[in-house]
């Protein structure tokens, strides 16, 4: 049987396709968000007809990614997106039903052009780069058109990147080259190489830039699931930021795609877009949104706003890397949101055994405030500023190191560079990277669901010292690990028991 036969046996159809508001409900616009003839559905995860509602989504299925639990289904033949969705969601057992919308890379709105790379004086780069400028540990990616795979100022800091679209990494034949030019400002905004004599700086020196080809079209246009499919096999793969500079942020895939992210340990940001839209209809507790200001930190005219935006950096203007090995100024939420992408590998970099959440919260607690008091629909928490989120990471992680950890006998740790006297505690994770909450020292941890197993006081020498019986009911698990005191945390160690 059909999807569309399928659907016809269902019930309250009444709402379907001749509801005037209903097939009004998505709108096709040429250029920005087109519609594809795909739908991306999620049951509801806790729903009481999980399996039936998985089940009817069968006949017209395209892809399936079992990390978020969303199907990519195709519209039957003489239905609507509107008409499809509309039926779907009567059934009550799905989460949402969405267009798999063709995003386009955010339009660069014609804007005077301010002294090359302004927006590092207003984020207090130069500031922060006494503070950090190797972030070479650190893995940033970023969703987009692609990158010019020879520019002299990226090419240092590349590693094999993934094209989405054929599902070949770059060392398999996947083709990273730049297909519309937009990625390769994207990924100067983040780490073009920083104090090498020419060209321009990124925020992040040294960094790892991990390009996700999401476009086959030299006009740019994506799958809204290839961009945030994109963004999760980056974070699958070790980057621990991600970025998407395309339209489409109003959809609810985004932030499922940010809770899947977070969830491994990772953050991702998603441009607000140029259109002065009010984005109040939703907020995603997991995806940080960023808007875009001119020099005098005003809000670019075009830059939407609203309570999803969760902060804002420079966007006018902004000196960047292009296609070809030379460099131009665009401007757009396009930039703004890797320049805030590069704060946070920054931050990660400051200290690698950091969670997800404890850097969202130096980020935004970090901002500079603009507009009225505290958070607000208009700059978030302000505009970004790298010295001071620097300044407010921690600088000195705590050093854990293990032995062997062998089930049915005792494991020894010890943690260097602790404050004197410090309450330490070490807990473990058998679920991998995340961001779980530490009771005893008031730290985020970047493992989930930890548990703890020390307790430990350090000496005078600011060293702690302990031991813990493993079960032999471990054997063959792999099993993370970190440390903590007060204000600080250390290095994840993993292995497998052995």
């Amino acid at each position: 049987m059909s999807l569309k036969s399928t659907l016809l046996l269902l019930p309250i159809l009444a709402l379907a396709a001749n509801d005037l508001s209903a097939q009004e409900q998505f709108k096709h616009r040429p250029g920005y968000m087109e519609l594809s003839g795909r739908m991306i559905a999620r049951p509801l995860q806790d729903g009481p007809n999980l399996e039936a509602a998985r089940d009817r989504l069968q006949a017209s299925l395209i892809k399936y990614d079992e990390r978020i639990d969303t199907f990519i289904i195709s519209v039957p033949e003489g239905m609507t997106e509107d008409a499809l969705s509309a039926e779907l969601m009567a059934t009550g057992d799905y989460e949402y039903v969405e267009p798999d919308w063709i995003c386009y890379p955010l339009n660069t709105p014609n804007d005077s052009r301010f002294g090359n790379q302004w927006h590092h004086q207003n984020m207090e780069s130069e500031l922060g780069w006494n503070t950090l400028t190797d972030a070479s540990s650190i893995i940033a990616a970023y969703t987009d058109t692609g990158i010019d795979t020879n520019h002299p100022d990226l090419v240092n800091n590349l590693i094999d990147g993934y094209n989405q679209v054929s599902g070949l990494w770059q060392s398999q034949g996947g083709d990273m080259e730049d297909i519309n030019g937009h990625g390769t400002y994207v990924a100067g905004c983040i780490g073009a190489e920083g104090n090498n004599g020419f060209g321009v700086a990124g925020v992040a020196w040294k960094i790892q830039i991990m390009p996700i080809r999401v476009s086959e079209s030299s006009g740019g246009g994506a799958y809204l699931s290839d961009i945030t499919g994109g963004a999760m096999v980056a974070i699958d793969n070790g980057a621990s930021t991600a970025s998407s500079s395309y339209s489409g942020v109003e959809n609810s895939s985004v932030g499922t795609a940010g809770t899947y992210i977070k969830g491994q340990g990772g953050l991702y940001f998603y441009a607000a877009g140029n259109s002065d839209q009010n984005h109040s209809s939703f907020d995603y507790p997991d995806v940080i949104i960023v808007g875009a200001t001119r020099s005098n930190d005003a809000r670019a005219s075009w830059s939407s706003y609203g309570l999803a935006v969760d902060c804002v950096a420079p966007g006018v203007s902004i000196e960047t890397t292009s296609v070809g090995g030379g460099y131009s100024a665009p401007s757009g939420t396009s930039f703004s949101t890797p320049l805030t992408n590069g704060v946070a590998a920054m931050i990660y970099a400051n200290n690698p055994g950091i969670s997800a959440q404890a850097v969202e919260d130096i980020l935004l607690d970090s901002c500079d405030d603009l507009g009225a008091a505290g958070e607000d629909n208009i700059y978030g928490h302000g505009r970004v500023n790298l010295r001071k989120a620097l300044e407010a990471s921690p600088t000195s992680p705590l050093v854990l190191t293990l032995g062997t950890i062998t089930g049915g006998a005792i494991a020894n740790a010890d943690v260097a560079d602790c404050t004197p006297s410090a309450q330490v505690i070490v807990a473990y994770s058998l679920q991998g990277l995340g961001s779980s909450f530490e009771w005893n020292t008031g730290m985020f941890l970047g493992i989930a669901n930890n548990t703890v197993v020390l307790n430990m006081i350090a000496n005078a020498a600011g060293i702690a010292n302990g031991s813990s019986f493993v079960p032999s009911r471990g054997t063959g698990r792999t099993v993370w690990v970190q440390a903590c005191e007060a204000g600080n945390v250390s290095n994840i160690h993993s292995s497998v028991i052995q």
